[in-house]
């Protein structure tokens, strides 16, 4: 009895220190910079019940929004947790920084990438009663042909549909007027009202108003046609014509962690990740959202975040876009 009391009692000194080596020691947190339900929060909460059950432990979503995705980005780099990842994506680690001259950040000092998890094609919507014809070509041909000024609806000052949208006038010459919207609803709504012309949006959220009709689909801005619109042109098929030859500009989201995890805890972390982008329901998943699954690991997204943030701070300069 007594050898079986001091076996007990050992053992349990021992367990601190075996739970100390056996990470994650604890729940995660995704913290996403956006609120619930839009393509970046079901991404994630697709991602995180996955990787959980692979880590053996729940990962919890944690939405925090504001400006951009800014006010999360800040806080998750303040909090500065091993136990935390985030969902890191063209707003927050290249356009914001392009914009704004103190984010209060850093995307390549404060985070260490784990991996690229989906690209997400823009799509082109028009109301056809404002354009005046439902061809892609022939409506920037009539935008360059007559007065500027046409306006062309966003999501909002500085996001990365704006900016898509800036891109192609620069590239096309089309000088269109920029209204900017509190939101891709809506947005969406004026433009069925017939309040501006076009539209640049995430494919997942314009779908639904395009098979229904609402409104007409110019192109997408991937650089292939996409399985979702198979009858819609890529922005790249119009070609020399206005300077878009192998277009592409597509959203992106990813993750990241803090800039203090250790190698070894990034490492399980980038494993988890791969395995669930490489698994085929998760895959079918996320297609079936109208995103592309993607993956390549910490060396890949690294490469993408620094040529993205490249870019878009260039359209930024260019077009003396300013930040709200």
């Amino acid at each position: 009895m007594q050898t079986t009391r001091r076996t007990a009692m050992l053992a349990a000194l021992a367990t601190p220190a075996l739970a100390q080596d056996a990470w994650p020691a604890r729940e995660l947190r995704l913290v996403v910079p956006f609120p619930p339900g839009g393509t970046t929060d079901v991404v994630a909460r697709l991602l995180a019940a996955d990787m959980g059950a692979r880590l053996g432990r729940n990962v919890v979503v944690d939405n925090v929004a504001g400006a951009g995705g800014m006010i999360g980005a800040q806080r998750f780099v303040r909090e500065g947790s091993d136990h935390a990842m985030f969902l890191s994506q063209i707003a927050t680690h290249a356009i914001v920084p392009a914009l704004q001259r103190a984010p209060g950040y850093d995307p390549e000092r404060d985070f260490r990438p784990i991996s690229l998890v989906v690209t997400v094609p823009n799509v082109w919507l028009a109301n056809p009663a404002r354009t005046g014809t439902r061809d892609g070509r022939e409506y920037m041909r009539r935008l360059r042909a007559g007065a500027p000024g046409r306006p062309f609806g966003s999501a909002g000052n500085g996001t990365s549909t704006h900016l898509t949208g800036e891109l192609i006038s620069q590239l096309a010459g089309l000088r269109m007027q920029h209204i900017p919207f509190r939101g891709a609803a809506p947005a969406m709504t004026a433009l069925i009202a017939g309040d501006t012309d076009v539209l640049m949006d995430n494919l997942p959220t314009a779908l639904p108003q395009v098979r229904g009709g609402s409104v007409i689909a110019l192109a997408v801005t991937s650089r292939e046609r996409v399985p979702e619109l198979p009858d819609v042109p890529s922005l790249a098929e119009f070609g020399a014509e206005f300077g878009l030859q192998d277009f592409e500009s597509v959203a992106w989201f990813g993750l990241s962690a803090h800039a203090s995890i250790s190698d070894a805890n990034l490492a399980r972390l980038v494993g988890a990740a791969e395995a669930s982008l490489a698994d085929a329901t998760i895959r079918r998943q996320l297609a079936e959202r109208g995103t592309t699954p993607a993956g390549g690991g910490p060396a890949a997204y690294a490469t993408l975040i620094r040529a993205e943030r490249e870019r878009w701070a260039r359209v930024v300069r260019e077009g003396n876009v300013q930040a709200d």
